[in-house]
């Protein structure tokens, strides 16, 4: 399917849409779906599974007695289980995630989305920052709590909220993004929404092979467009979306974006990296802190 939009080197317009019409009504579009859930769910699992249990389960079962002995001090310990596995965690998620960004090689290019928020996570090295911050999260959770089931709780539920709170409201400040304010294109508008007062909003087209993560319309003043809409155009009594298109497009309205392009994808990638690769060295330091004064 992919051969015709490798080999187009002009107008592929055409080539694109035929390709990805193809792939999504094939099998290929579920297994690509069933992998990006995966390529998701993997961090999460090695921080309920290898993190959590690591100290708690010793705890819980009064080992870190024997464990943690004259010969082998907690801090040795501790220091060889999590980089042992914290390495191992690094290993297997990278190796996902490169297996899965090859083979999902053409279905970015062809789409253009692999920076959107929905893919971005699981392509490159990110899934690999989530990993070991998973698993740190767990060993942190598990010493603080001391118990297995309930620190296995806690980690799926922090360790969501931070992966989600990363696209949210982070992300899109870790590099500088790109900033136009241009005419608005009233023949590639997102949406026209009237409200019920006759208020409207008026919605301009997504920068392609882009995140755009604000997209707002403006009027002539700087102010953001809300209408309100004419009745005779845009209204509950328009006169059609070509009327309207006509009428929005003679208010003399701007399109003011933030975006980051497909350019930025691995400036964005090493960033958010580097955070959760960050947050993990503290964690860790939290757990030798832990150990060491608080768990006796």
């Amino acid at each position: 399917m992919y051969a015709d939009v490798a080999a187009c080197h002009s107008d592929c317009t055409t080539a694109i849409d035929n390709f990805i019409t193809q792939f999504r009504a094939s099998p290929s579009s579920k297994v690509y779906s069933v992998i990006l859930a995966v390529t998701y769910a993997l961090p999460a699992l090695i921080g309920i599974f290898w993190g959590a249990p690591l100290i708690a389960r010793e705890l819980e079962a009064g080992t870190h007695r024997v464990a943690w002995n004259q010969s082998i001090t907690r801090t040795r310990w501790l220091a060889v289980k999590l980089a042992l596995l914290a390495a191992i965690t690094a290993v297997v998620a990278g190796l996902l995630s490169w297996a899965v960004t090859t083979w999902a090689q053409p279905v970015d290019s062809a789409i253009g989305d692999r920076i959107t928020p929905l893919v971005f996570g699981a392509r490159g090295i990110v899934p690999i920052g989530y990993a070991v911050f998973a698993f740190t999260l767990g060993t942190a959770a598990g010493a603080l709590i001391r118990r297995s089931v309930p620190a296995m709780a806690a980690t799926l539920g922090v360790y969501v909220a931070a992966v989600a709170s990363m696209p949210l409201w982070m992300r899109a400040h870790l590099v500088p993004a790109v900033h136009e304010t241009t005419a608005l294109d009233v023949k590639n508008l997102t949406g026209i929404i009237v409200g019920q007062g006759d208020d409207m909003q008026v919605i301009g087209g997504e920068v392609a092979n882009a995140w755009t993560f604000s997209n707002q319309t403006l009027t002539t003043s700087g102010a953001v467009f809300t209408g309100p809409a004419d009745p005779t155009a845009c209204g509950r009594n328009g006169g059609g979306i070509q009327g309207c298109q006509t009428w929005i497009g003679s208010l003399g309205l701007r399109q003011d974006v933030f975006y980051h392009p497909d350019s930025h994808f691995w400036a964005l990638q090493w960033a958010e990296t580097g955070v959760f690769l960050a947050l993990s060295a503290m964690l860790a330091g939290l757990c030798f802190w832990w150990i060491r004064r608080r768990l006796t």
